[in-house]
């Protein structure tokens, strides 16, 4: 999450460009604003989830993984999924299982391993947090015409790309 609510003024970024040698203080000013928007965004999605349904955003793309994979997935692949450690996610997966969310049977093809699933009171939550999500993020999409969801498309393709470059 992006952090820094104060964003410095561009006449600052200039400043501290000259005086650090930033080559693209234009370019630093554009992501300043982008990553507070993301921020803003993130932080919106978090409160409308928790809001509309007591979920958090693990919780609720546990929900979904699980929801489209009926034949239960491992620890490992929910973890990838939602981009975290193995290790939290057992600590999500154990919390959610103590609120009936999901459960966790033995892997029938390795002794050692346990697959999780959907629980009924899962399902029934996401029905009810997948319509408010979507009409929250209907909301928040009314604000982009067509060519402007188009634009936003390929440029969060484009950072995907140039990230993937970084890392």
């Amino acid at each position: 999450m992006f952090e820094l609510k104060d964003l410095p003024s561009y006449e600052t970024l200039v400043r501290l460009g000259e005086e650090y040698k930033n080559p693209d203080v234009d370019g630093l000013h554009h992501w300043l604003v982008w990553a507070s928007a993301t921020s803003e965004m993130l932080s919106a999605f978090e409160a409308n989830l928790a809001q509309t349904c007591g979920l958090s955003q693990t919780q609720f793309f546990v929900l979904i993984l699980l929801k489209r994979n009926p034949e239960g997935l491992s620890i490992g692949a929910l973890a990838d999924g939602v981009s975290v450690t193995s290790q939290t996610m057992t600590r999500v997966i154990d919390r959610m299982e103590v609120s009936e969310l999901c459960y966790r049977e033995p892997d029938p093809e390795d002794r050692r391993a346990w697959l999780v699933f959907l629980a009924p009171s899962g399902d029934e939550i996401l029905s009810k947090a997948l319509p408010a999500h979507y009409v929250w993020v209907a909301q928040l999409m009314s604000h982009f015409d067509d060519d402007e969801r188009q634009m936003l498309k390929r440029l969060m393709l484009k950072i995907n790309q140039a990230n993937a470059f970084y890392v």
